[in-house]
């Protein structure tokens, strides 16, 4: 399905509420379009035309009935400057109105007929809680969340939210979320974020309307409020009016009531003493046939008022209390959960900066980076990340390997448009200019004199009048050329360097034990760098780790998904042994002989402090230099085994005992650059 498949559903959302709108204005329809007033005709002509605006991208399975006459009546007046006749107008409404209950049925056919792809909001829309409305008012939860984000066209056509305490807290919500810093504009470039930001509302609703539910503190006092109106109106009047009232007493004990229970639940208002009074001034107490005392009702009619009035006013302060307690829970879960949000976005940004190369998947780095770095290692990479930032020479370093490529250029030919301007000179007519000749006309400024002098003729005045009224006075024809440039393609032939894609890189990485210290993290954040801009650039990349004996890592194998995993344990490493640089060389010349790493550049990072290295080796480097390969070394120290180093054609000193080592590192790296 395609986006504008996905988006059809909202097209026919805001279609349907413009619909719902004239509904809600005529619900009667209009039996006389004459009668209509011109600010009604304008606001029905208005809301018509955003309809139509919001129907053109709808797609239905098949065209409606009614399609073809709106579009028709729609057309017709759709380019007026000037305001509808009345049977223009009346014809546009009657198409309307006409079809106005099949328009609405289809719409939300259609509605219902596209189905979301996101799996978490159409869990959303089919099961979630009643308390978010109906499954249509799910839906249109979801599509107006999407379109605040990312709107569909006519922009300024807005889905509403459904009217519902938990709909206006998700547009709140989304609302306070997109001001925060520069979300909104990250969130439309990165549709898994925006995404993601949909779904962790959604969740957020669904757990805080569990939560409220699950805490409700009020769920006794509503029990007792169910039970008082089984009640009769004098059985609630007797007690009332009585001095120690049984409802008064177990209300006040109540735990959403009680000053010792309630918390942070705003106080009871109710008022008991005004009833108390209310109630005894209805009551009278007179004698029976035997002489004892019974307690009667002034009026029946008054006591049932009273008692309506007692229990509406219980059940009001139940409602208004429990509502604010509400909202001040839901208040402190929504900051809570804005506060996770944000930091996860921040965090997110600076996984896809440190990242993106070791995850083509971008949507993972939602769920990775709700999770703390050091589950994952992600604070080894965190770690050389700001040292590769901290040393500009490191950077230098990283950059200038592999950049150049290894063959020469080849050139082939290819075809290319190209503009010519010419210049063309057009006569144009002009008030004055040049005289080009003689012309018919009316234009008395520049009709011959013999022509104007029959207006002082009486008998020649008659025939001007009817020359001048049938265009025919002999008249100068002024005009001057115009110059205008005309753009023309033309097609030619042009020679063009092709270049090889920027070249692999092979990394040597020296893990012996004297390599502990600076010259670890100085090792480990040249490769990390070098690999992570490898992998941005989709370049190969081959690491070989040596200290006694070598271990591989081809960081190119994007396709098995693991390269994250891999540069973690490469950095999480510990440096020990002695040192061999032998066998890690060998096996960098044979991978030279390998098609995707024939034109690489082969870096070794090393202290040096090592033996001298076999003549085979050195001559096979040497074979390999004739090839356009270049071999570099970075040497960590100033310890190094010189003749080994003399092995390599580039050599970079980062000594740590200087503390313009990396100053010198990198006008070093700026004098090679200039040279290649």
């Amino acid at each position: 399905m395609n986006k504008k498949d996905r988006n059809s559903r909202k097209y026919s959302r805001k279609a349907l509420e413009r619909v719902n709108e004239i509904i809600g204005k005529y619900p009667t329809k209009i039996s006389d379009f004459a009668t209509v007033k011109e600010e009604s005709r304008a606001w029905i002509q208005m809301k018509i035309q955003q309809f139509r605006e919001c129907l053109k991208n709808v797609k239905f399975l098949s065209k409606p009935s009614w399609w073809e006459p709106l579009r028709l009546a729609r057309n017709k007046t759709a380019h007026q400057t000037e305001d509808f006749s009345d049977e223009e107008f009346s014809d546009l409404c009657s198409k309307v109105f006409s079809n106005i209950e099949k328009i609405t049925g289809d719409l939300q056919a259609n509605i219902k007929r596209y189905r979301q792809q996101s799996k978490k909001k159409r869990k959303f829309e089919n099961f979630a809680s009643p308390v978010f409305g109906s499954e249509n008012d799910r839906k249109q939860l979801v599509d107006a969340m999407e379109d605040m984000i990312s709107p569909v066209e006519p922009k300024y056509v807005k889905i509403e939210f459904p009217k519902n305490n938990y709909a206006k807290i998700a547009e709140d919500t989304l609302s306070e979320i997109l001001r925060h810093g520069n979300t909104h504009p990250y969130a439309l470039l990165h549709e898994g974020v925006s995404e993601n930001i949909q779904t962790d509302i959604l969740e957020w609703l669904q757990k805080t309307q569990a939560t409220i539910e699950k805490e409700n503190p009020f769920f006794d006092e509503a029990i007792f409020l169910a039970q008082q109106k089984k009640l009769s109106a004098q059985e609630i009047a007797l007690d009332l009016s009585a001095e120690n009232s049984k409802i008064q007493y177990h209300y006040k004990r109540l735990p959403s009531v009680s000053d010792s229970k309630r918390g942070s639940i705003a106080p009871s208002t109710l008022d008991f003493d005004f009833y108390r009074k209310s109630f005894s001034e209805q009551k009278k107490i007179k004698p029976d046939k035997d002489g004892k005392e019974t307690i009667a009702w002034k009026s029946a009619e008054k006591l049932d008022v009273l008692c309506r009035n007692f229990l509406s006013d219980m059940e009001k302060n139940l409602i208004d209390r429990k509502n604010k307690w509400e909202m001040e829970r839901i208040d402190a879960l929504r900051k809570q959960f804005l506060e996770e949000l944000y930091k996860k976005i921040e965090k997110f940004m600076r996984l896809e900066k440190l990242l993106s190369p070791f995850i083509k998947d971008l949507g993972r780095l939602w769920d990775l980076s709700n999770k703390a770095f050091e589950t994952s290692g992600f604070e080894i990479l965190e770690q050389f990340a700001k040292l590769l930032e901290q040393d500009e020479s490191l950077q230098e370093l990283a950059k200038m390997i592999g950049k150049q490529s290894r063959t020469q250029e080849i050139f082939e030919k290819e075809m290319r448009d190209k503009i010519v301007i010419k210049t063309e000179w057009h006569p144009k007519p002009a008030y004055r200019g040049e005289i080009n000749g003689l012309r018919y006309s009316s234009d008395i400024a520049s009709v011959l004199p013999a022509e104007l002098a029959m207006m002082k003729n009486p008998a020649a005045k008659k025939l001007f009048q009817l020359k001048f009224a049938q265009k025919q006075l002999l008249s100068f024809d002024y005009q001057n050329d115009k110059a205008e440039s005309k753009e023309e393609h033309e097609s030619e032939e042009v020679d063009v360097a092709k270049k090889d894609q920027k070249g692999p890189v092979i990394i040597c990485v020296d893990t012996s034990g004297s390599m502990q210290g600076t010259p670890e993290n100085i090792a480990k954040t040249v490769t990390f760098a070098l690999s992570k801009i490898a992998m941005e650039e989709e370049r190969k990349c081959y690491l070989i780790s040596f200290s006694t004996g070598i271990e591989t890592l081809d960081m190119s194998d994007f396709k098995s998904g693991d390269a994250l995993t891999r540069i973690v344990q490469f950095l999480r490493m510990s440096f020990n042994g002695g040192t061999d640089a032998s066998p890690a060389l060998k096996h960098a010349v044979q991978m030279l002989q390998k098609d995707g790493y024939k034109n690489a550049d082969v870096l070794m990072i090393s202290d040096f402090v090592m033996g001298t290295l076999p003549d085979d080796l050195v001559k096979s480097i040497e074979e390999e230099k004739k090839k356009n390969t270049d071999f570099y070394s970075l040497v960590i120290g100033s310890s190094g085994n010189q003749s080994t180093i003399a092995c390599f054609n580039h050599n970079w000193l980062y000594d740590t005992s200087d503390s313009r080592a990396q100053r010198h590192l990198v006008e070093h790296l700026q004098t090679m650059r200039t040279r290649t």
